[in-house]
């Protein structure tokens, strides 16, 4: 009787993270994939996990699969009852094991690309047991929802679900091309700097204003969006043109400017240092891949 009930339990939990799957990613196809399970074997588990129930979780048609409220009622208790065994399975093997695992982190385009990717191999080299999913976007993700362990943001978020971390710093800075600045001159306030061509990097409501200190002073700067991109590379490849002058992270221009390929414009204005937060959701017990994670960041870019 225990093994019938020990198999049951292990076959339940396992119909259960691939209900979540499937109606996180909305195709049996994709379910499927992601658990690397095959399809035959997703809609077969599923149809029997229904035929249990005896309630259908989720419709199908050609097109589109939609949960049904019963479904949306499953998949719900579903995540939260597999997030306290993981959080449990976690709590044992920290006693006894090194953090392993996949970790799945976003993080804002510019400082994944220039910072957090090169930083990482040095991370997997300590952890070798654990292994990094990075999403590299500037789109506000559900870390619950979307099932990610950190996400890495500039500024902090309202939400009071997540425990923010800081981790580091970035100044916005004034910069232009040494062919923008022999045809310009160089700008000496904000207000002769607004009547010249700009590439700017707007993402969403981040990068429409920034603020800088002059003179005892903190001053907002609406940046003008004569050219806007929401990504910082691709700003500073056109501002390595001689179009326009831009606003961009101290990190992705320190060498384009030690190599003269950039020049720093309106030095007397001080920007204001913008915090780099990593985010990850309240537990009860953080899951140790999160924490040394966390403490790596810390120890990498809190310098």
């Amino acid at each position: 009787m225990f093994y019938i009930m020990k198999e049951w339990l292990m076959d339940m939990v396992a119909a259960m993270r691939i209900a979540v799957e499937v109606a996180r990613l909305g195709s049996f196809t994709a379910g499927s994939r992601e658990l690397r399970l095959s399809a035959p074997s997703v809609s077969r588990i599923m149809a029997e996990l229904e035929a249990d129930l005896g309630v259908r979780l989720f419709n199908r048609t050609t097109r589109q699969l939609n949960l049904t409220d019963a479904g949306l009622d499953f998949v719900e208790k579903s995540s939260g009852i597999l997030e306290q065994l993981d959080n449990m399975r976690s709590v044992v093997r920290e006693r006894h094991d090194t953090p392993r695992g996949q970790l799945r982190v976003s993080c804002v385009t510019a400082f994944g690309n220039e910072c957090l990717a090169p930083a990482l191999p040095e991370f997997l080299q300590r952890f070798p047991q654990l292994g990094i999913s990075l999403d590299v976007g500037n789109r506000l993700v559900d870390l619950i929802e979307e099932h990610y362990d950190v996400a890495i943001r500039v500024g902090p978020l309202s939400d009071s679900s997540m425990i923010a971390q800081k981790i580091s710093t970035q100044r916005i800075i004034f910069v232009a091309s040494p062919e923008f600045c022999r045809r310009f001159g160089m700008p000496k306030s904000l207000d002769e700097i607004r009547s010249y061509p700009s590439v700017s990097q707007v993402s969403g409501e981040w990068g429409r204003t920034h603020q800088f200190r002059h003179l005892g002073e903190i001053i907002d700067f609406e940046v003008l969006q004569h050219f806007a991109m929401n990504s910082a590379q691709a700003v500073k490849n056109a501002c390595l043109t001689g179009y326009g002058y831009s606003l961009l992270p101290d990190f992705l221009i320190t060498d384009d400017i030690a190599e003269n390929r950039l020049v720093q414009l309106l030095p007397n204005y001080g920007p204001v240092e913008q915090p780099i937060y990593a985010f990850y959701a309240q537990r009860r017990h953080t899951p140790q891949k999160i924490r040394v994670f966390i403490d790596y960041l810390t120890e990498v870019f809190g310098s």
